[in-house]
């Protein structure tokens, strides 16, 4: 049967502006996987499926001064592409090559880490970055086509979800993102942690990590619950007239089940994307969801559910003996062929990459940060 599209979906890349902060380092892999994508004969859409870009922890740098700032105006959003682009050149000109053939497509599906994207003038960046207008697309929340539906999946995680009818905020007159309460508590207390910690973040399961790293288990406990309380009975009131400072009221039932159970990382989404989403379920074969960096594959009455992994530079800790070893990247392949009738595959990217162990990475972060970035042969453009 001969195939009408392929679509290959990849979620969570998370490219940042090459910073401490920034934990994308595979563009050599994910260049070559493009470029190899680029040479079929059938057209393509690329889907990125959201936190293409991590905007959230990408700082603005506008006169020599760094910052993270808490009211993201439509100029720092395009001073925040202007870093990412600087930072990962090679992953943008593999797309422009990829989008030389007036049949294949990118799509850029909308995340909890690149709100950013609902700003016109960053998306009218992007496509001239990639040197197409028409190629490139922005469809909100979702992809669809033919019985394949595509979604980030942060709406149905309480912490990161948004409103989709209010996508900003008026603060002294301007306009600025209207981002989750966690987003930006994440933006003015906890980059501080993550540069004085980049390793921490990537590695997984994070109970396991809490349980060999006591201290910075406390340092989150105290930091969290510091800008909670503070969050209650402080910002409403000495930043009355701030709209980033007012937050959900369900937001302390939350972070009470989250402590009890040290529990500090995105919630599961599959199940309530199955109950939010009845409809659009049992419409679609194919579910490709992202957000939650752990690969899933649940296959049941001619429906299949996937969460394809994340593309960062994470790794898996083991509980007894403490090594990290790196996580596949992985991403989906779905043939459309004319009749309808959908061929998919979940594929994992080779990669050739070194075991770690966590007491070398706690003695020595930025060390390691450099070590796994020179195996991809990534460069930092601003340490």
């Amino acid at each position: 049967m001969t195939t009408q599209k392929e679509i290959i979906i990849l979620g969570d890349v998370e490219m940042g502006g090459g910073t401490l902060t920034d934990d994308f380092i595979s563009d050599k892999a994910l260049s070559e996987l493009i470029s190899e994508i680029s040479k079929k004969s059938h057209p393509v859409d690329l889907v990125f499926n959201g936190d293409t870009f991590d905007f959230l922890k990408c700082p603005s740098i506008i006169a020599g001064k760094k910052s993270f700032p808490r009211h993201v105006t439509e100029e720092i959003s395009l001073n925040k592409l202007g870093l990412i682009y600087q930072a990962h050149q090679q992953v943008f000109i593999t797309l422009q090559k990829f989008l030389q053939k007036k049949e294949n497509n990118v799509y850029f599906v909308l995340g909890n880490h690149d709100h950013d994207l609902v700003y016109k003038s960053v998306q009218i960046e992007i496509k001239r970055l990639l040197q197409s207008q028409k190629q490139v697309h922005f469809p909100g929340f979702n992809y669809q086509y033919s019985r394949v539906y595509v979604e980030h999946g942060h709406q149905y995680d309480f912490l990161n979800k948004v409103n989709p009818k209010h996508s900003f905020l008026n603060y002294k007159g301007e306009r600025i993102l209207n981002i989750p309460w966690v987003s930006f508590s994440l933006i003015s207390r906890f980059m501080e942690m993550k540069e004085t910690h980049p390793f921490m973040e990537r590695i997984f399961p994070r109970p396991t990590l809490f349980a060999h790293h006591k201290n910075l288990f406390k340092k989150i406990t105290h930091w969290t619950v510091e800008y909670m309380v503070k969050s209650i009975v402080y910002y409403p009131f000495r930043y009355h007239y701030d709209p980033t400072y007012t937050y959900p009221k369900e937001i302390l039932r939350e972070f009470y089940r989250r402590y009890k159970d040290v529990h500090w990382d995105v919630d599961k989404i599959v199940d309530k994307f199955k109950r939010k989403k009845k409809r659009t379920f049992n419409k679609h074969q194919i579910h490709v969801l992202g957000h939650v960096h752990d690969k899933y594959l649940e296959e049941n009455m001619g429906k299949v559910l996937i969460h394809p992994g994340s593309w960062r530079d994470e790794y898996e800790l083991d509980v007894k003996t403490k090594k990290l070893t790196p996580k596949t990247k992985g991403y989906v392949t779905i043939l459309v062929s004319e009749d309808g009738s959908l061929d998919w595959k979940i594929i994992n990217h080779p990669m050739t990459r070194s075991s770690l162990h966590l007491d070398d990475v706690m003695k020595d972060e930025k060390k390691y940060i450099h070590f796994a970035a020179k195996e991809e042969n990534f460069k930092f453009k601003i340490f």
